[in-house]
């Protein structure tokens, strides 16, 4: 038995399932920018469409499809319990699978991570980001796994959470799952799977001269760094930060209030304030929710009565995108 897989793609979640079941097989990496084998076949020869997983079962004999890929795999070790033995349970895995594939790894994660597709495109799947990932959630609050035990399911949607890291998707929106995905990392197949194909991934990179991905700040991530910057006084931390396009506005000074347009205008004031060390900056509670985040602060300077204010903060692919600022009391 051969599988084709892309490091860290979704065929990943096949590795965890050979894995798990304990079954043998010889794994082919495929670079899907070439679309070769390592052994430098022309991978479309096997799947004419170039996509991973593809399971070779013998001479002309290959299964394609992440879910029936693993659907197979479940069905060759029953024991293991990876897949479903009655219609009820088959029908429960099959919608999980279903959801895994269409909701999340194509509707979402797939055009987040792709290159080509249009910034505007982009923000349209963030709109739709919320249904989906809070209804998953809501499955995970009281259950370790999709179903009663790990399944070929819980293999796939790890390996399609593993993308949050570099899509703009912070799963700390949705607690439960983040705890799920944690939880799933430490089980002995899924570490040694995402361990070897990490190290994969990193070699294809460098056959191809580029850098591995800098991960995508998540929403949280981006306002603690902000936040930090102030509190720090560290103008230098804010510039990767903030995007091209961003958009800052204050109620002050009155009666109109003042908006900054672009990224050189929002660092302008956002700098000058960091590097007041004659101030300081509290927090008095930070509030994220998918791409929007809600900061209530004080800003105090000398013994001047503390300046206190809300700030309505929206990050896009891990930078700030608009900044509405609301002085509360002076």
């Amino acid at each position: 038995m051969k599988l084709y897989f892309s490091p860290l793609a979704c065929s990943l979640a096949c590795r965890i399932a050979l894995y798990e079941a304990g079954i043998e097989a010889t794994y082919v990496e495929v670079d899907l920018g070439t679309k070769k084998s390592e052994d430098g076949r022309d991978y479309r020869e096997i799947h004419p469409l170039g996509l991973v997983p593809a399971l070779e079962l013998g001479p002309g004999e290959i299964v394609t499809e992440n879910a029936a890929v693993l659907q197979y795999i479940a069905a060759l070790a029953p024991g293991t319990r990876l897949g479903a033995d009655d219609a009820r349970s088959r029908a429960e895995l099959q919608r999980w699978l279903s959801f895994i594939g269409t909701e999340l790894h194509k509707a979402i994660y797939q055009p987040l991570m792709d290159a080509t597709a249009p910034a505007e495109a982009k923000a349209h799947v963030l709109t739709t980001l919320a249904p989906p990932m809070t209804w998953l959630a809501e499955r995970l609050e009281k259950r370790a796994f999709l179903l009663d035990g790990f399944t070929v399911a819980d293999a796939y949607l790890y390996a399609v959470l593993n993308w949050s890291a570099v899509a703009p998707v912070d799963l700390g929106a949705w607690p439960a799952i983040a705890a799920y995905h944690a939880r799933l990392r430490e089980r002995p197949a899924v570490a040694r799977a995402f361990s070897e194909e990490r190290a994969l991934y990193a070699r294809q990179l460098a056959r191809h001269g580029e850098a591995p991905f800098a991960p995508v700040l998540t929403t949280s991530r981006v306002i603690e760094r902000f936040n930090g910057a102030f509190q720090q006084h560290d103008p230098a931390a804010l510039p990767a930060l903030v995007a091209e396009h961003c958009v800052l506005e204050n109620t002050g000074p009155a009666p109109d209030g003042s908006r900054h347009v672009g990224r050189d205008a929002c660092l302008a004031v956002w700098q000058s304030i960091a590097a007041n060390r004659a101030a300081r900056f509290e927090l008095e509670r930070v509030d994220v929710l998918g791409q929007r985040a809600l900061i209530h602060w004080r800003h105090l300077i000398d013994e001047r009565p503390p300046i206190r204010g809300v700030s309505l903060m929206r990050v896009e692919h891990g930078r700030i995108v608009e900044a509405l600022g609301y002085v509360k009391s002076g």
